[in-house]
């Protein structure tokens, strides 16, 4: 406890002491018309993380803080210092945005930060994790029926769409690998029972290895155990590179719960692989960087302002707001986070034709086309539905979302539940960086069928019958 408190004082310091260093060099070099506020994103981060972020991050650490922590100190610190060493402070747009859309782009970035944290202070510092005296303490499967029966029905479907393994792949993405949902409804419904399998077959069996380690103390089991995070991991679903790296750390996450004396090795081991197949998938993708590679400061650069919600992006999304003033309805609205959730998109897309999706709004003032290859932040997304004020409504539902799942998480045991549940509490902590409807469609698609099958599994048991 007096080491924790010791790193949590040395974190508050350097992390003060990084964000006003930063502040200072992007405050003398910033020389762009509409980002003079540009270096106060560090200097508020550095505040909002001594008083609000660490005493979450220390004293009630979850994988949805680490995250959190992990995703604005690059959005708010590096990025701002990025930016002015790169000299690139545009974007992919033929039409930049107009310099009091990056001032009003800078001023809601610190908005919702500050809103953000406190938020996530006075909330969270609420939770209490009943478990925290017994961290290892973990309830395994004490009925599989169901869950053998729900694997063989995947099989079946699997044999009547034998495509939907196109969403699948071993290690190497192949030129056929298709994104989960691109097919027809029963192919996707195929796909997301096999994913559903997959995680069950990976559950069942680590099962099955931690008892047996516990039991025999053999540490062959630990071995085993980490092939089958191995395959887990290397079983790759769709070609969404956050999926693949978050469902590899809570696959990792889960194995250290199990065996934290035997987690070095394999811990390096994953990041190793984590890397390596991430860039398989970057290559399967086509991602082509801004300079393709002659300038790595400009490409570092605009990758941060892409996937993190940067400056520029936030300034396109007020400019959206401006430019469709007619879609900023609450009926659009409710299709913009409807039509993204599994089972509601089946519905929702008979009403394409009456309603837009902010993103797609988004990259029409990009691109002044169809295309859409860009990401609306959680931020200007808020804006465009809520103005500045109430802009931050919809990261604080996630917020709010997440620590839900946390009381859930720390009211159980069950090995199903902290997987499946870690999953969803992990993503969110990339809020700021996404919009609504990617955590919507990511949410539905970790829990629904997975908490469906996992609560059928509990409750109903099927006794094999005896011969009279």
């Amino acid at each position: 406890m007096r080491f924790l408190n010791i790193f949590d004082q040395l974190s508050r310091g350097i992390v003060f002491l990084v964000s006003v260093i930063c502040s200072m060099y992007v405050g003398y070099s910033t020389n762009h018309s509409g980002y003079d506020l540009l270096f106060l994103l560090p200097l508020v981060y550095g505040i909002v993380f001594v008083f609000f972020i660490a005493p979450i991050l220390f004293k009630k650490t979850n994988m949805f803080i680490i995250i959190f922590t992990a995703i604005t100190f690059t959005r708010y610190v590096i990025l701002p210092a990025s930016i002015v060493y790169s000299g690139w402070y545009g974007g992919r747009s033929m039409v930049p945005p107009l310099p009091l859309s990056y001032d009003l782009a800078l001023k809601l970035m610190i908005y919702e930060l500050i809103v953000a944290t406190i938020f996530i202070y006075f909330l969270f510092k609420r939770l209490k994790n009943k478990n925290i005296r017994i961290n290892n303490t973990i309830t395994l499967p004490q009925n599989k029926s169901i869950y053998i029966i729900f694997i063989i029905i995947s099989l079946v479907l699997l044999g009547i769409n034998p495509s939907a393994l196109n969403s699948f792949a071993f290690i190497f993405p192949s030129e056929s690998l298709t994104g989960l949902g691109a097919n027809s409804i029963l192919e996707t419904l195929t796909t997301y029972c096999l994913m559903t399998s997959k995680f069950i077959i990976f559950l069942l069996f680590i099962s099955t290895f931690y008892k047996k380690f516990i039991l025999t103390n053999n540490k062959i089991y630990v071995m085993l155990s980490f092939i089958t995070v191995l395959l887990n991991i290397i079983i790759i679903i769709g070609d969404n590179r956050s999926n693949f790296i978050i469902t590899a750390i809570v696959s990792f996450i889960l194995f250290y719960k199990l065996f934290p004396k035997h987690s070095k090795i394999p811990a390096v081991l994953i990041v190793i692989i984590i890397l390596i197949m991430t860039s398989f998938i970057t290559t399967h993708r086509n991602t082509v960087t801004l300079t393709q590679g002659e300038e790595p400061a400009k490409d570092f650069t605009n990758t941060l302002q892409v996937y993190l919600g940067g400056p520029y992006n936030v300034a396109i999304a007020t400019e959206t707001a401006k430019q469709f003033p007619e879609s900023r309805t609450m009926p659009n609205l409710f299709y913009d986070l409807t039509r993204p959730a599994i089972g509601f998109n089946i519905i929702m897309k008979n009403f394409e034709d009456q309603f837009d999706f902010s993103n797609y709004l988004f990259n029409r003032r990009i691109y002044s086309s169809d295309h859409a290859a860009q990401i609306i932040p959680m931020s200007g997304q808020g804006y465009f539905y809520f103005g500045f004020v109430f802009s931050p409504v919809l990261l604080l539902l996630f917020i709010g979302f997440v620590y839900f799942l946390l009381q859930t998480l720390y009211k159980q045991t069950n090995i199903e539940l902290f997987f499946f549940l870690t999953i969803p509490i992990t993503r969110i902590g990339f809020a700021m960086g996404q919009n609504a409807g990617i955590l919507i469609n990511d949410a539905t698609m970790f829990l629904l069928l997975n908490l469906f099958v996992f609560y059928l599994n509990k409750n109903i048991r099927i006794r094999p019958l005896k011969m009279l």
